[in-house]
């Protein structure tokens, strides 16, 4: 997982004390947070990810050259801290170079992370545990 954590949004965050998430997955029949288009830029080497959350709780991701299918599904209620625990599996990599310089076909993959939003609601990190340590981001609401 690609790693970077910017510090004038982790100053704006509340400690971080751990909490359980609540274990209520669910379709996304209903409006969540995470809906909608994401944009973030890998600093690096100015490379764009844009991630496309859908009701119906597929994603399609945009990383440089790679295109790939995903479902998601996430918790109904952030835990104490604010974190919403997502699942993600890979249906499809389309293959190309990603913004990580990678070539590999991620097909099948299946992980989690832990979505914590900003304040606004406009912005998120995706973190590797449900604690500010290991994430990157912030992703930025494409408004369209």
């Amino acid at each position: 997982m690609r790693v970077h954590i910017l510090s004038w949004f982790l100053l704006t965050m509340p400690a971080v004390t751990l909490a359980a998430p609540e274990a209520d997955y669910r379709a996304l029949g209903e409006a969540h947070p995470l809906v909608g288009k994401w944009r973030w830029t890998r600093a690096a080497n100015s490379c764009t990810e844009v991630y496309e959350y859908r009701v119906d709780g597929t994603l399609l991701v945009t990383s440089g050259d790679e295109k790939t299918e995903n479902n998601f599904a996430i918790v109904r209620n952030p835990d104490s801290n604010g974190f919403y625990e997502a699942q993600f599996k890979i249906v499809k990599d389309y293959g190309g170079k990603d913004c990580a310089d990678s070539e590999t076909d991620d097909t099948g993959a299946e992980f989690t992370t832990y979505v914590i939003f900003d304040p606004t609601g406009a912005m998120y990190l995706s973190c590797q545990k449900p604690n500010l340590d290991a994430c990157f981001g912030p992703l930025r609401r494409i408004d369209e």
